[in-house]
């Protein structure tokens, strides 16, 4: 069959590795009740031919390649190979036993990134309104593959072992507990996936004893080093959200008195985001633009966070909408050479992927509200490992990307306090202990909205707030007005 390794998201498992997690699951008592060993998306079988070796139960292989069907049944002649996409059958009717192994290597790609070897579009999460039709629901293959042998195999003692990235472990522990499927065990293991593989990804063993009993009274995972055995964390669930035992001798978690933001979102940077050059706006195609300056703004991009202050920009964005779902009709009169501009670029919106779009009015956005146009902001990059928290502010309301969040505000002094509350060391301390650090996009708006500000000013007294701007080289201008103004506006909040 022709196609890339790209496209089949294909890479093979070293036998040493499969060896080491096969001796593990016999050694930790993973396999004592196990009647067969099933490996999905198997390419050549080195997973299931090490697993037959070690652990002597029937096997089942299942991969969309023949080629890679024809190598496998030649390693492992005597188990039973099925050539289809794993996303068209159920897998627990393959093996026809109760209690299985189902053990592998899935595709560590996103749907996005695949062109073949995809499931059919559903929300297999179930999420809901505008998290269910943009990047929310673009998900991980692997995640994919390793819920649906959940599904296939849950009411049963199997026990599912596959590689992934930390981060769809973390994704599927959370699925558990939101289903609540019954299980006795969960652990992970991390290893070096650039040893192993070759790539940098943040990668485990993800190990799920299910149970045919009732459910656990609480999800909880083991974290590992899998080659020094040493348990490094756990993992618990709590109303959705999974955090980690690690945390740092400061408790700021609860509910954060202001609603944190994510930017703008637009899908089509080569027209509405413009640079200023020589006093003219260029588009991301080199073309001048000009247009009516009214519905241009500042704006800051995900990898602009490096200072507490930002005021000075040469980045903007065109904003079509003041409220999500508004007409923009009204631009051809009111704004007739911004409408001719947009118009000329018709083709770039309407090759637009999401299906946020299809439906939407012409040239229209997400990510606007009312909060998109307070004259102050403070904001914060999703990428970064350490958070840098910058006041945002201009003489006109300064716009994030859809990959920074950010808070409101109607006046600078509360702004500015704030800023310094969020970068002070207990605050960052206390940020860092509770995000997973190597998932694509650390800070989230889930995350920081478990930030309980008053908490924070609890233990961040004002001599903090005087050390933290010293600290991030701004002039001594927080006092004891300001820190109490502020503190009383988040306690009526």
């Amino acid at each position: 069959m022709s196609g890339s390794k790209k496209e089949f998201g294909d890479y093979q498992t070293p036998p040493a590795f499969c060896k080491r997690v096969c001796s593990y699951i016999i050694n930790e008592g993973f396999s004592h009740h196990i009647e067969a060993i099933l490996e999905p998306t198997c390419g050549i079988g080195n997973f299931l031919s090490v697993a037959v070796k070690m652990i002597s139960k029937p096997a089942y292989g299942i991969d969309i390649n023949p080629e890679h069907i024809r190598i496998a049944l030649q390693k492992i002649p005597t188990a039973s190979f099925t050539v289809e996409n794993i996303f068209n059958i159920i897998p627990s009717e393959i093996c026809n036993c109760k209690d299985v192994l189902v053990i592998g290597n899935p595709p560590w790609a996103t749907n996005s990134n695949l062109s073949i070897n995809l499931p059919k579009k559903t929300n297999f999460k179930g999420l809901r309104g505008i998290d269910a039709l943009t990047g929310a629901s673009n998900f991980d293959i692997c995640e994919y593959v390793i819920l649906q042998m959940i599904d296939s195999f849950h009411g049963t003692n199997s026990v599912i072992c596959m590689l992934c990235k930390t981060s769809v472990a973390r994704n599927v522990i959370v699925e558990i507990d939101r289903r609540q499927i019954p299980h006795d065990r969960i652990e992970m293991l991390n290893f070096d996936s650039h040893k192993v593989f070759g790539v940098s990804a943040a990668a485990c063993v993800l190990i799920i004893e299910l149970s045919s009993n009732a459910l656990s009274s609480q999800t909880v995972c083991r974290v590992k080093d899998f080659d020094s055995m040493i348990c490094e964390d756990t993992l618990i669930v709590n109303d959705g959200v999974l955090s980690s035992t690690n945390l740092s001798s400061f408790d700021f978690e609860g509910y954060c008195q202001m609603t944190w933001r994510s930017g703008v979102k637009h899908d089509c940077g080569k027209v509405m985001e413009l640079e200023l050059v020589n006093g003219q706006l260029i588009n991301k195609n080199k073309e001048v633009v000009d247009i009516e300056g009214d519905l241009v703004f500042p704006l800051v991009k995900s990898s602009m966070f490096k200072s507490p202050v930002l005021t000075k920009f040469s980045k903007y964005v065109i904003v079509t909408q003041q409220q999500a779902k508004q007409d923009t009709g009204y631009i051809e009169h009111d704004y007739p050479m911004l409408w001719s501009y947009l118009s000329n670029h018709i083709s770039d919106f309407k090759r637009r992927k999401s299906i946020i779009y299809q439906k939407a009015g012409a040239f229209s956005m997400f990510g606007i509200g009312d909060y998109s146009f307070a004259p102050y902001k403070v904001g914060v990059s999703g990428f970064y490992k350490k958070p840098l928290f910058s006041l945002l502010y201009s003489s006109k309301p300064v716009m994030t990307d859809d990959t920074s969040y950010f808070l409101s505000f109607d006046n600078y002094n509360d702004a500015y306090v704030v800023m310094l509350l969020l970068n002070s060391q207990p605050v960052q301390e206390y940020l860092t202990s509770i995000a997973f650090l190597d998932s694509k996009r650390p800070y989230t708006v889930k995350l920081l909205s478990k930030l309980d500000l008053i908490k924070c000013f609890k233990i961040v007294d004002l001599s903090n707030l005087e050390r933290t701007e010293k600290q991030l080289g701004l002039s001594g201008t927080i006092n004891e007005t300001m820190y109490q103004h502020t503190i009383k506006k988040m306690q009526s909040s």
